[in-house]
């Protein structure tokens, strides 16, 4: 039986972005449920904006419509809720929604500050209920290569990393900095300036993650070189280009960088959270891939740099 799911918030990733003919991927989670109708059924929606829940209720008839999350908790049972509301918001709905739901999506990042998000993971550890965070870029198909060749060893010994972002650093560097701890572990803060950071990992590596300019201006590149080769995620995750270490032909003694090749795949990672998720209700899953307890891990790298943001 499909598992009853609810969307708190019709904006842009909550439906908005479905009205972009340029996106050609899943980019929504009203579309997430679309698509995956032999997991899940979309019973209902909430939004303030009357508007929005009139096209929400155009789209798909029958769908419940509510103004608030407490009158569509109070409505109706839900398996699962995805929260696509502001970030503000996100922690206090979490701790609503915990135990009267049995697993939660909610949108990165899961809050403005540690605390509240310590708070908001612990709620739903003591309830039972699941919590998914939507870092969704875990799920990218040059994201998941690249972790198989760390995990095989291809790379050595990872050495140093950069990442660019544009955009706000809670929007969009959280993706970077969620990659960078996906890949490389335990990160801790060396320096911060307006949304960039120098970053400490394993034994004496280094990462760098670089602001690179406005949101519109789109840039989202990962780069990490390690003792035995380089792997290069560019275009936004659509592409991964993979080098390793070679005797060089022009210095004695030295080793170059040899192209090994390169892959190119559009994967749909909103579905691959999903379906995770609908996955471990059925038993076939223990963890999930971007849950609550790496979320906190993000979480913590973002207050650091943040507040030397908010300094500026």
């Amino acid at each position: 039986m499909p598992l009853r799911a609810g969307i708190v918030g019709l904006g842009r990733v909550g439906m908005l972005f479905d009205d972009d003919p340029n996106r050609r991927r899943v980019w929504t989670h009203f579309s997430t449920y679309e698509r995956l109708v032999d997991r899940y059924e979309l019973v209902a929606v909430c939004d303030p904006d009357a508007e929005r829940r009139r096209l929400a209720a155009a789209r798909r008839p029958g769908v419940q419509v509510f103004a608030t999350l407490d009158e569509l908790l109070d409505a109706e049972q839900l398996d699962v809720v995805s929260l696509c509301t502001p970030v503000d918001a996100h922690a206090a709905q979490v701790q609503a929604c915990a135990g009267r739901v049995r697993a939660i999506v909610c949108e990165k990042p899961l809050s403005t500050d540690l605390p509240s998000a310590e708070a908001a993971v612990g709620a739903c550890a003591a309830s039972g209920t699941l919590l998914a965070v939507n870092y969704y870029k875990r799920f990218e198909a040059a994201v998941r290569e690249t972790a198989r060749l760390i995990d095989d060893g291809a790379l050595g010994t990872l050495r140093a990393a950069t990442t660019l972002y544009s955009g706000p650093l809670d929007e969009v560097g959280s993706h970077a900095i969620d990659l960078l701890q996906f890949l490389l572990g335990p990160l801790d803060v060396q320096a911060a300036n307006g949304g960039s950071a120098l970053l400490g990992f394993g034994d004496g590596g280094v990462a760098a993650l670089v602001a690179a300019g406005r949101r519109e201006d789109l840039v989202f590149e990962l780069d990490i070189i390690g003792s035995e080769g380089r792997a290069r995620v560019l275009d936004n995750c659509a592409r991964l280009e993979t080098s390793r270490f070679a005797a060089s032909s022009n210095y004695a003694g030295y080793r170059e960088l040899v192209p090994v090749g390169t892959l190119e795949a559009e994967a749909e990672p909103f579905l691959a959270l999903f379906t995770e998720l609908a996955d471990a209700f059925a038993g076939g899953t223990t963890t999930l891939t971007a849950d609550g307890a790496s979320a906190l891990g993000t979480q913590s790298l973002l207050d650091t740099i943040g507040a030397d943001v908010a300094r500026h």
